[in-house]
Parts: structure tokens; C-alpha cells; sequence
């Protein structure tokens, strides 16, 4: 029976004992450390600390419903989170809602990214849905994503790393270009399968390389108009 239960099923459950809005960001960076491959053990114990025996295995059947939603019938790419933090988590707070998947699919197919090794970005990527609809064309390309919500960074994350996408996601300002966290989806060199590796800001490919000077320019730029703009630069 309870392999028939959605992952937001369980974490409906379980938010509500300890708390919906953390329960969702901790449940997103369990994910993201058991897809570390041990390398964030530590971080993963610290976390399941939290929770009573039954609950914490709770946890883990959620992320094997995930998984098993994913697989959508073996064809993959079906983005499980984005419905479910609009709906409970967001509530369209900071113009969070997220592109439809059919619209991704379209936009997905007028820039019909088709090369082995090609780049594809989304620098305000929510929860990946435009990244997975670029991998419904070509899987053979590299895929980055970027947002300032932690939460919405690790859902892409989670997506790309789940479906196999290899690339990077970071948690950053893309408008101010400040990096707080990246992470590279990659093959681990010894087991040959997609892995998380926690990345620096030198190793980030979504972070602009500008010069000190140009960067206190663009910083000073962008308080003096608002955030709320976007600004255009030549670099």
C-alpha cells in the first residue's frame, strides 16, 4: 500500500508534526546528501537527528516514491516538486509561480538545444521544469541552472541528478552575481553513476568572471535602481 502513496503524500504526513516548510527543505537536502555518495554523511545524520525513529524512515519512503514518480513510466524528466511548493510551500509569494510544462516543452523546441556537450542555462530555474523539457530533446547536453531560493536550487538539483542530466545548479543572486552554494552533477570517476559534488565560487560556470572594479560598478548599479530591475551589461 505504501508504494502507492505519493512522495507529497508522506511529506503532508510528515509536516504536519513538525512543520511543513521545513520538513519540504529538509527532505530536499537529505536528497541531496544520500545523492552526494557519502561524501555529506555527516550533514545527512545531523538532519534525521531531528526526527523520531518512524518518522525519519518516513523520509526515506518519500524519496523512493520520488524516485519511483519520476521514472514516469520509464520515459523520466517529470518534474515532481514544482506543483507541490506552489501549491504548499510558496503560495505564489515573490511571483514564485513556475512556467507550464507544455510551455517549456515549446520553448524547449524553438531553441531545440541538439548537440553532444551543448550548454543549456536557465539562470532563474525554479525547479527545473525548463532544463527537463531541453532534455526531452537532447540528453547529450550539458545542463545549468541558477536561483536565489535555496529550495528552488535543490528541486532542479534533485530533477537533474535523478534523470541522469549532468551539469550544475547553483543557489545564487544571478542579477547581483552572488554566489551562496553550487553543486556539480557529474560521473563519479570509481562508480561510473551521477553523483552531487559541492563546487566552489572559482569552479561555478554560472557565476560571471568580472574584474573587481567592473563588479563594484554592477553592484552599485543595481542597489541605486532596485533589484527589481533588470539591468543589461556588456562584458
Amino acid at each position: 500500500m505504501n508504494q502507492l502513496k505519493s512522495f507529497s503524500c508522506y511529506i503532508l504526513q510528515i509536516g504536519h508534526m513538525y512543520g511543513l516548510h521545513s520538513v519540504f527543505e529538509e527532505f530536499l537536502e537529505m536528497a541531496v546528501c544520500a545523492l552526494s555518495l557519502g561524501a555529506k554523511e555527516d550533514r545527512y545524520l545531523e538532519i534525521v537527528r531531528n526526527y523520531e525513529k518512524p518518522d525519519a524512515y518516513l523520509m526515506s519512503e518519500a524519496f523512493g516514491a520520488l524516485v519511483m514518480e519520476m521514472d514516469n513510466g520509464g520515459k523520466g524528466l517529470k518534474d515532481c516538486f514544482g506543483d507541490f511548493y506552489m501549491e504548499y510551500i510558496s503560495h505564489g509569494h515573490n511571483g514564485q509561480f513556475f512556467t507550464p510544462e507544455p510551455v517549456c516543452d515549446l520553448m524547449a523546441r524553438i531553441s531545440n538545444p541538439s548537440g553532444v556537450g551543448e550548454r543549456v542555462a536557465d539562470c532563474c530555474c525554479g525547479s527545473g521544469r525548463m532544463l527537463l523539457a531541453a532534455a526531452k530533446i537532447s540528453r547529450d547536453s550539458l545542463f545549468f541552472g541558477a536561483d536565489i531560493d535555496r529550495m528552488c536550487a535543490m528541486m532542479c538539483l534533485i530533477n537533474l541528478c535523478l534523470n541522469g542530466l549532468l551539469g550544475e545548479v547553483c543557489w545564487m543572486d544571478t542579477l547581483m552575481n552572488r554566489f551562496y552554494a553550487g553543486w556539480g552533477i557529474e560521473l563519479h570517476p570509481e562508480h561510473c553513476v551521477p553523483y552531487i559534488r559541492e563546487i566552489s565560487e572559482t569552479e561555478s560556470y554560472m557565476v560571471l568572471k568580472l574584474p573587481d572594479k567592473k563588479q563594484e560598478i554592477v553592484d552599485k548599479q543595481v542597489t541605486k535602481l532596485g533589484v527589481s530591475q533588470q539591468l543589461l551589461f556588456e562584458f
